[in-house]
């Protein structure tokens, strides 16, 4: 795309305009609710890495790999508890934290900023010594640059096969990591610009279901956690790396809706927008799981007593997240068919319930035999409505609809939801049962914590690999 006239005059000054705004965020001037939502964003990155350091194949072998690579012991990979440098421990942790599709969500960003920020930040944190109120001012300003962006360029973006998570998470990581390390304005503009340069991700494995998945923003965060340490020890970037002529903006979207970008900046906090899963799935499957969660728990049926089910969703969704037959537990969870099929079967969709639910033949066959994902014209393209209709067995029709899947902003998880979601995902790993509470706690206290590095060095779970506890 080349931008126009117009574009390219409202856009001017874009990358330094943002690093201004990233360098005079102060926490003192952030609202308290802003406050806790980024506590609650940092929570929940953290219990998705922990689980998934018993569960994510994938993520594995990429640590096992890092391990045998050795190097400088700066930040902790979650779970394992040794140390390597900042940069590989952000990729293995952004991987984690990619790994078990429990990350937050951004609905018309499509982006998931908080699987490679949080591991960003705490591997930079950890490694630098910094407090817990300077790694909330990070992330907020982080998730600023990464929300409006996300906001600005999609769904085309999306459209041209980009994994938003991946392109756009490196330049917000960039820009938190930078603030993070103490860069001034010109320090953070470089940030910027360094991680605009690495930018890449495309979803390709959407057409082939292999390991790729998550490490889109395993990479995304080496490279935003990378630019962050070039900067601040003065290695400079392209400052006019976003809206230039040979700029991010030009050569990864088709258009630019600016106002998502420069509207209340500096005044209005996007993180706000953000939504939490409640399920081990693809965001876009969430509205028919909490559909089918409805079937079992209010209507009282059972996979087995279902002879089809019919599930109208938008264009995106059904790209997205139309695998029938799941190879892989990491595809099973990206899977519509499988989810269904799965909240028909047991009433949950958690970590667990995919763990066990993926050797279950009754499942698989439900999801590919009896399951049709419908395009529903008037959803749009990206919209999150959803439709369930099941047929039983005994010929009766049942249907169920609703606009936003459970944990959007406009229906959300409550605080307590939030919490056992926490708790459930850490407890179930071998040997944490004792420490999850006070763990909790410290985290919704962060802005407590003088030393992000001594928090974490108690994470430590196993020196080789964590497992999962006995299913109660």
């Amino acid at each position: 795309m080349t931008m126009d006239t117009k574009t390219s005059e409202m856009l001017e000054g874009l990358t330094v305009k943002l690093a201004e705004m990233v360098y005079a965020l102060k926490y003192e001037d952030i609202p308290d609710e802003v406050i806790k939502k980024a506590k609650f964003i940092i929570r929940d990155g953290l219990g998705n890495q922990i689980a998934a350091s018993a569960i994510s194949d994938p993520a594995r072998k990429v640590i096992e790999m890092v391990k045998d690579w050795g190097g400088k012991p700066e930040s902790t990979v979650m779970g394992y508890g040794f140390r390597v440098p900042t940069p590989m421990a952000a990729m293995c942790n952004a991987m984690l934290g990619h790994g078990v599709e429990l990350d937050d969500a951004h609905g018309s960003g499509l982006i998931k900023a908080g699987s490679v920020m949080v591991p960003s930040l705490l591997a930079l944190a950890e490694a630098n010594n910094k407090s817990g109120k300077e790694v909330i001012t990070a992330l907020i300003a982080g998730y600023e640059v990464a929300i409006r962006l996300a906001k600005a360029i999609n769904p085309g973006h999306r459209q041209r096969g980009f994994h938003t998570t991946g392109t756009v998470s490196a330049i917000g990581v960039a820009a938190a990591g930078a603030k993070l390390l103490g860069c001034d304005i010109n320090g953070i503009a470089s940030a910027i610009g360094l991680g605009a340069m690495q930018s890449a991700g495309i979803q390709s494995y959407l057409d082939d279901p292999c390991m790729a998945k998550p490490f889109s923003p395993g990479k995304a965060a080496f490279n935003g956690s990378m630019a962050a340490v070039m900067a601040s020890r003065g290695f400079t970037g392209p400052k006019k790396a976003l809206e230039g002529r040979e700029g991010f903006l030009n050569g990864y979207c088709d258009a630019i809706r600016v106002g998502d970008l420069l509207d209340g900046l500096g005044e209005k906090f996007v993180i706000m927008e953000v939504g939490f899963k409640p399920h081990a799935a693809c965001r876009y499957s969430h509205g028919p799981i909490d559909l089918a969660q409805q079937f079992f728990h209010e209507d009282k049926v059972r996979l087995e007593d279902v002879e089809s089910i019919r599930v109208n969703m938008c264009e995106l969704s059904i790209r997205q997240a139309s695998k029938p037959k799941p190879p892989n537990l990491n595809a099973a969870m990206g899977s519509t068919q499988f989810s269904v099929s799965l909240a028909l079967e047991k009433g949950r969709n958690g970590l667990r319930e995919y763990w066990d639910g993926f050797s279950n033949q009754k499942i698989h066959e439900a999801a590919s035999m009896r399951t049709t994902l419908i395009n529903e014209a008037a959803y749009g393209l990206t919209g999150r409505q959803a439709a369930v209709e099941l047929t039983l067995k005994n010929g009766k029709v049942l249907r169920r609809e609703q606009p936003e899947p459970k944990g959007e902003p406009s229906n959300p998880l409550t605080d307590q939801e939030l919490t056992d979601k926490f708790t459930g995902l850490v407890q179930m790993l071998n040997g944490t049962q004792d420490w999850v509470p006070s763990l909790s706690d410290a985290l919704m206290s962060l802005e407590n914590q003088p030393s992000i590095q001594e928090m974490i060095s108690g994470l430590k779970i196993s020196d080789k690999l964590p497992v999962l506890a006995d299913a109660n």
